[in-house]
């Protein structure tokens, strides 16, 4: 009895295994054919994540002039992609326009750094960064992020209005 509910245990485990895997597979297939021609020189790519709702999230893909220059704004045309198992526009693409700014008066709204905690951060920051995303629906994405020194990273997190959501964010210059 036992090495049947084994045996049986071994198989469903290995089956969902391979689901994941193929899903995985499956949002990248999607992903990659997604993606305009506009978008196969972009410079920054990487993923969102929503916290408010654990299945929704996916890619962005985007190009920002390099090197980063302190005080600087930018604008960028930025592609945002749903995985597949996303809740919310499952394997949807938006392709939008990034309004943003580097620099250390950007800093701020929704960041839980207070004063002293962003003193001692500050050496090992090169830049913040700060960008809206607006569309047609009337849904407005707003990003607070940082970029550390002698990295190719900027993380952080947004807030989305018209639908509300939190979450986080993480793109690293290709």
């Amino acid at each position: 009895m036992k090495n049947k509910f084994l045996k049986i245990l071994k198989r469903t485990l290995i089956t969902i295994g391979i689901l994941f895997a193929l899903a995985f597979i499956a949002n990248e297939i999607v992903y990659k054919m997604s993606i305009p021609d506009e978008f196969e020189s972009a410079n920054w790519s990487g993923k969102w994540n929503s916290s408010e709702y654990k299945l929704v999230g996916g890619k962005v893909l985007t190009s920002i002039s390099t090197p980063i220059i302190e005080n600087s704004k930018f604008k960028s045309p930025t592609l945002l992609y749903y995985n597949i198992w996303s809740l919310y526009k499952p394997g949807q693409i938006k392709v939008v326009e990034m309004n943003g700014a580097f620099g250390r008066e950007n800093f701020g709204g929704n960041s839980e750094l207070d004063n002293k905690n962003l003193q001692e951060l500050e050496p090992l920051i090169s830049n913040f960064f700060k960008a809206k995303i607006s569309f047609s629906s009337g849904q407005m994405i707003e990003y607070n992020g940082m970029k550390w020194k002698d990295d190719k990273k900027i993380f952080g997190d947004y807030v989305s209005k018209f639908p509300w959501d939190l979450g986080e964010f993480e793109i690293s210059e290709e």
